[in-house]
């Protein structure tokens, strides 16, 4: 059998795979939860035993054509040898297995290809897969793509350095070859990220010249096609010269190439000067350098910052002390660490795997959820029903001294691919919910994993950033005493580069706290006027 026929073969084995695969179903979404990505690689698992499978019963069938072929091969070579045909079929035995063969053995043979029962089994496992955990489609894909350019954006990663496994100074055994390059650099063309993807098609460029394992006389039409995108990467940020100059090369060596007509675009479309680079918003460099663990220069209060133990908050705590850091006063903003055990993280985890995770949004008119980029996360609530969650209720109470009649029951959330939360702050100052009782007066985060890399929470107005500390409570207020809201407690969760972050949030709100925590005889909102925008 020809290189080329079985090619040909190979081909007709794999594409039903591939149009089955394709039409699966799509769950939304996997990147923006670490947990939803495991569903994945669970099912690729699957898939690839599926795979398995129907291609060694594909060619099990092969092997049975093959020998069939190569039989009936003999008994036409034997024929043919002789002078007359009209002697071979004259001879009876060779008359009978002509007609055993069309009669038997070619519909025996026929029937397993049309009814291919391997297809079929396969396509099983295929449906099965996709009504139980379902296939990323190109959002998903785009999802991961934002997610890296995210990370390249907020901590000043290269594509070089991600390309070669390098990332935040650590060497991981990640590299990438020159195609996953060029596909992340023509996803984010298509998100409208032209320096970015820029970057990694310069990158794909790069790594495609230096492959060893590519004949050089492949490697030109792969070029072309890093080269057509990038001319309109680069025509795209107000470089038309350079967008023209990329064309030429490719039309140098392969005239007809679909280029020439992106080539008269240019010649006929005049964006010079017209850079089309995104200013970032205001807030961006202090949370990009609080993300990446530096501060600005500050004058000291004059208060120095302390860690003690506090035996006297409540009586559930004369035995075990908390353990208090501060982290910032006025306002104050604490963590308590070792607040959590590693059996109680498991108890809320297996609380949280009866509920459905969903795509974390941000609060809109009248407390609506509303889906953006701004925050890339999955989450489910909690109520304080469970013994689990009765217990994590009181450690609340006890701790802020709030009354938890009407808090919010605890979201539990995970971040994934560069999932972050960009600035903003917890209360709603207007459009309340109808259910509220009160603003939300105090956050409590329950940090419920330690995080590799990244994935801080920063206080952009504060000059504060806090790593994830696995077990750690960190709590604030943030309405004044006088019960308006507290500008100085905007705060982010910046992307995670390595690992999975995992939260879980209590919002106290203030009704019900008269007692608890008094006002003063005159506002104390004063406090936060200049950091209003």
């Amino acid at each position: 059998m020809s290189h080329r026929v079985w090619c040909c073969l190979s081909l007709w084995l794999v594409l039903p795979l591939l149009l089955i695969i394709r039409g699966g179903g799509v769950r939304a979404e996997f990147y923006s939860s670490v947990d939803s990505m495991q569903d994945l690689g669970q099912l690729e698992l699957e898939l690839l035993n599926a795979t398995r499978s129907y291609l060694e019963a594909q060619q099990q069938q092969i092997n049975l054509y093959r020998k069939f072929v190569e039989q009936l091969k003999r008994e036409h070579d034997m024929a043919m040898d002789l002078i007359d045909l009209d002697e071979y079929l004259g001879h009876p035995l060779h008359a009978f297995r002509l007609i055993k063969r069309l009669v038997y053995d070619w519909d025996a043979l026929h029937a397993p290809v049309v009814e291919n029962k391997p297809r079929e089994d396969y396509r099983q496992v295929v449906d099965s897969l996709s009504k139980e955990v379902g296939f990323p489609d190109l959002s998903e894909l785009q999802g991961a793509v934002k997610g890296l350019a995210r990370l390249q954006r907020v901590y000043n990663f290269t594509a070089p350095d991600l390309a070669d496994g390098i990332i935040n100074g650590f060497f991981y055994d990640s590299e990438m070859d020159w195609r996953e390059c060029y596909e992340i650099g023509v996803q984010l063309f298509d998100l409208g990220e032209h320096h970015r993807s820029l970057e990694w098609l310069q990158e794909a460029f790069r790594l495609l010249r230096a492959n060893p394992e590519m004949k050089e006389a492949e490697k030109p039409q792969f070029i072309a096609d890093i080269r057509e995108y990038a001319a309109l990467a680069n025509f795209e940020l107000g470089n038309p010269k350079r967008a023209g100059t990329l064309l030429e090369k490719v039309l140098q060596t392969e005239p007809t190439h679909p280029a020439r007509h992106i080539q008269k675009y240019v010649d006929y479309r005049n964006l010079a000067g017209t850079n089309k680079h995104e200013k970032e918003p205001s807030w961006f460099g202090n949370y990009s350098r609080l993300c990446q663990g530096r501060r600005l220069p500050e004058k000291g209060s004059g208060t120095s910052l302390r860690c003690f133990l506090d035996g006297k908050r409540h009586a559930y705590f004369t035995l075990a002390p908390l353990q208090v850091e501060q982290v910032h006063l006025d306002p104050d903003i604490n963590v308590y660490h070792g607040i959590l055990t590693l059996d109680q993280i498991d108890s809320i985890f297996e609380e949280a795997d009866k509920q459905e995770m969903t795509r974390s949004g941000v609060a809109g008119d009248g407390g609506t959820r509303t889906v953006v980029d701004l925050r890339v996360s999955q989450q489910t609530w909690l109520d304080y029903e469970s013994p689990i969650m009765k217990s994590i209720a009181r450690l609340v109470v006890f701790i802020s001294g709030f009354d938890i009649a009407g808090a919010e029951a605890m979201q539990v959330a995970n971040y994934g691919v560069g999932g972050q939360y960009e600035p903003h702050p917890d209360y709603f100052e207007v459009n309340l919910p109808s259910d509220f009782k009160g603003d939300r007066i105090s956050t409590s985060m329950f940090y419920l994993s330690d995080v590799e890399q990244g994935g801080y929470t920063v206080f952009t107005k504060l000059n504060v950033f806090l790593p994830p500390i696995k077990g750690a409570l960190v709590m604030w207020h943030n309405l004044h005493r006088s019960l308006d809201v507290d500008p100085r407690t905007h705060h982010a969760g910046c992307p995670v580069i390595v690992g999975s972050k995992r939260i879980g949030n209590i919002w106290m709100h203030s009704g019900h706290q008269e007692f608890r925590r008094p006002c003063n005889l005159t506002s104390d909102s004063f406090k936060s006027v200049a950091y209003r925008e």
